[in-house]
């Protein structure tokens, strides 16, 4: 943890925001988000200036403090209880009190104020780590590793399974019962809300149906590949001995027929009760069509649908604050009941799912050789480096804004093209996340010592296509469509389990893998529409 303080007044403020500059610059903070931090700063200081018993001898501390990659302000003073944010009036006669109110509203986010110790605290968040999850869940999976061994040598066979049975077990099963709650509704207004997205671009002609042919087609080869990468890896027995106790699903896999007639529901209430996510697809889609169908007439239906969207993965978000938690529960209840080899497993199944992404930029190369009839070196080298963005953000909808803009400049894609494309192209384009479920539940299946034949290939690998597109683009997900491709396996869904712990360490990957096939679809169909700036693609990748 990085920490910088000093005294803050009136008389030396100009000096306080030259120091504040200088060390928000040196650790890491943009221009716009120094700007931001300076303006609240301003803002929240001189209110509590006029708001003390005397202003002219105020004076205050301020700290800049940068802890797993957060930056923040901390402006304290002592002195009466003080909220600068409640006590501001709506409605003023003041233009300049109304101009103050204005700015603190928007960014209301980033501010928040405590009291303690007799001093008034107000906290100013300049900017936030997308890698601060990602260090949680790795210290999350190292603490219930190491509690789990502990507790495994302390507790008796009796102890051990009061810690699992009462304790552990329930928070794993509270936790996977809320994602699925929020399953249905979340995969349904994701689908919708692409359809109504392709829909609303109608000036852009036949490219919908082209992209969506462009993207079938890729994913149908990236999902051969998990499923080499699944028989490669082949039966984990060690996986299956965890679940033993207690696991009497009985689940059979179903074949192509059952599959296909199985995706038209009864009601419209079915799906959505039983998690059926084929036919949450198919109602999304139908709907989806309709309202795409009619145009002008359900603009307002349309804003609703992606108000629900984004509702739900808010809802979702909400969930994830307490995935480190989970993965801790999740590690120690895995210690309880195997040892320290079993860290070899789970190592074998990140190696292979992380092997999985150069395969898939293999293929998205040739892809864009073949079907882009363009040299693919200049794609390749410029779209690794960027690939680092999704990789930590581990949100393909997070790092849209930024796709967006390297399509544009590094690889000449037109600009309404790419406005276009990424976004409706990112729902079909589930390449990283198909590869790895479809390996993992072949894995489980081999293990369940369950047969794996051709008919049940081709059902499996129908069943999954179709199951991608329900994948929405927000971290923790795959836990929630794990489930189902699970089923379509012949697995029991109780195994999801298993993976909570690893799930987060291979999230980064797997967005990566999104992205990079949104980015060649875009890429191809503006190749194959003229639409690609030759001369900007074939620039080297230097910085401006």
């Amino acid at each position: 943890m990085s920490l910088k303080t000093r005294q803050i007044s009136k008389d030396n403020y100009r000096t306080t925001i030259v120091w504040l500059e200088e060390n928000l610059t040196e650790m890491g903070a943009t221009k716009k988000e120094i700007l931001k931090g300076e303006l609240l700063l301003e803002e929240s200081f001189f209110r509590m200036v006029s708001a003390s018993a005397d202003p002219g001898t105020f004076e205050g501390k301020i700290t800049i403090r940068k802890r797993f990659g957060d930056i923040s302000i901390s402006v304290s003073a002592r002195g009466e209880a003080f909220n600068p944010f409640v006590s501001m009036e709506e409605v003023s006669d003041d233009e300049e009190e109304m101009y103050v109110f204005a700015i603190l509203k928007s960014h209301k986010d980033s501010l928040s104020y405590n009291r303690r110790n007799g001093e008034n605290i107000i906290s100013i968040r300049v900017h936030t780590s997308s890698s601060k999850q990602a260090f949680r869940i790795m210290a999350g999976l190292v603490t219930g590793i190491l509690l789990g061994a502990v507790l495994k040598m302390v507790l008796s066979d009796g102890g051990i399974n009061w810690v699992d049975s009462i304790i552990l077990t329930p928070i794993q099963s509270m936790f996977i019962q809320a994602l699925m709650m929020l399953a249905g509704p979340l995969i349904f207004f994701s689908v919708m809300s692409g359809i109504t997205g392709m829909s609303n671009a109608a000036d852009t002609g036949k490219m919908g149906g082209k992209l969506l042919g462009i993207s079938i087609i890729k994913l149908a080869v990236v999902l051969l590949l998990g499923i080499a990468l699944g028989l490669w890896v082949g039966a984990i027995p060690e996986m299956v001995d965890i679940m033993q106790q207690g696991n009497d699903e009985n689940i059979k896999a179903i074949n192509l027929i059952e599959l296909i007639v199985g995706i038209v529901p009864k009601n419209v209430i079915i799906p959505f009760a039983s998690n059926n996510m084929l036919q949450i697809l198919f109602i999304a889609l139908f709907f989806g069509i309709l309202l795409a169908k009619a145009g002008d007439r359900a603009a307002h239906a349309k804003e609703v649908v992606e108000f629900c969207n984004r509702f739900t993965m808010d809802a979702m978000g909400v969930l994830m604050p307490i995935m480190p938690f989970v993965v801790a529960v999740s590690m120690a209840k895995m210690m309880l009941h195997t040892d320290f080899s079993m860290l070899f497993v789970y190592g074998k199944i990140i190696l292979a799912g992380y092997l999985a992404f150069p395969l898939i930029m293999l293929i998205l190369t040739i892809f864009v050789g073949v079907v882009g009839r363009i040299s693919p070196i200049p794609f390749i080298r410029k779209i690794l480096p960027y690939l680092v963005v999704p990789f930590s953000i581990c949100n393909s909808s997070a790092c849209m804004p930024e796709t967006m803009k390297f399509c544009r400049e590094k690889l000449g894609v037109d600009e309404k093209l790419t406005m276009f494309a990424i976004p409706v192209g990112a729902q079909f384009n589930m390449t990283g996340s198909g590869a790895y479920l479809i390996m993992i539940a072949l894995i489980m299946r081999l293990s369940c010592g369950l047969p794996v034949d051709i008919e049940f290939l081709v059902s499996f690998f129908v069943g999954s296509l179709l199951l991608t597109f329900t994948f929405p683009s927000i971290p923790g997900a795959m836990i929630i469509v794990m489930a189902s491709v699970f089923g379509m396996a012949g697995v029991p869904a109780s195994m999801v389990i298993l993976f909570i712990g690893i799930d987060p360490i291979l999230d980064g990957i797997r967005t990566a893998g999104n992205v990079a096939g949104d980015i060649s679809s875009a890429f191809v169909m503006a190749r194959l529409n003229d639409k690609l700036d030759k001369e900007i693609y074939a620039k080297s990748n230097s910085r401006k």
